[in-house]
């Protein structure tokens, strides 16, 4: 999903892209199942059962207690440098948008050092003005709330996507391959089950953000339909 971000930045994208997104869901899915298979295999599950923290719970029973400290330490590390990551891509992101008239054209302009300065400071205006809303949370609810809420706000676009590709299989039947329509099944039946099990309260705050989009997006097309005309009368 991150790869196809910088698309107009990647050299070949069109060969590197694809290879860049399957390589990293396999190798993702590879280190979850094989971290988690450990837990489950190796610690008594009344133990995993109480635990907060799994692995650190791991750790703690084949070194000694107290030793899986260094683990939460590595885990806050390896956090903050995917929330540096994810700035940075949501700054690249907005920027996107705005080169493709989807958001006003001062968040895709570059400073002097090529990065998205207007765009990082809207990202992190809206990413800190939701975390302020949650401050009575404890930190860990807060965490939680905000990871839940920011994967229900994106389920409505791997719907569509998932949607798209069912028509696609549909409209050219002998263009794509046989098990497609299977995949895309699959995802229409997995994007529901996952609305359904992220609770109704971060499934409004998705759709939410969803509908603060519709205005923006209809703003622009009134915008360009406006100055079209307005040449026209110029013409």
């Amino acid at each position: 999903e991150s790869a196809v971000v910088p698309a107009s930045r990647v050299r070949d994208p069109a060969r590197t892209l694809p290879r860049a997104t399957m390589a990293g869901t396999l190798l993702a899915a590879l280190v979850y199942v094989a971290v988690t298979a450990v837990a489950l295999l190796l610690v008594p599950q009344s133990g995993l059962a109480e635990s907060a923290a799994p692995f650190v719970t791991v750790l703690d029973h084949f070194m000694g207690v107290g030793n899986g400290r260094w683990l939460g330490l590595l885990i806050l590390v390896s956090g903050m440098g995917a929330v540096n990551g994810w700035t940075l891509l949501a700054g690249e992101l907005t920027r996107t948008l705005a080169d493709h008239r989807l958001l006003p054209a001062a968040f895709g302009r570059s400073n002097r050092f090529g990065a998205p300065a207007n765009a990082l400071l809207l990202a992190g205006l809206l990413g800190t003005a939701l975390a302020l809303m949650n401050y009575s949370r404890s930190f860990v609810d807060g965490f939680t709330f905000l990871t839940v809420v920011a994967t229900a706000a994106n389920l409505p676009l791997y719907l569509c996507c998932v949607l798209g590709l069912l028509v696609l299989v549909r409209r050219s039947p002998g263009s794509l391959p046989r098990f497609t329509g299977v995949i895309g099944t699959f995802g229409v039946a997995y994007t529901v089950f996952t609305f359904a099990g992220v609770g109704l309260e971060p499934f409004l705050w998705a759709l939410a953000l969803v509908l603060m989009g519709i205005p923006i997006y209809l703003l622009r097309r009134w915008r360009e339909r406006f100055n079209a005309g307005l040449a026209q009368v110029r013409d």
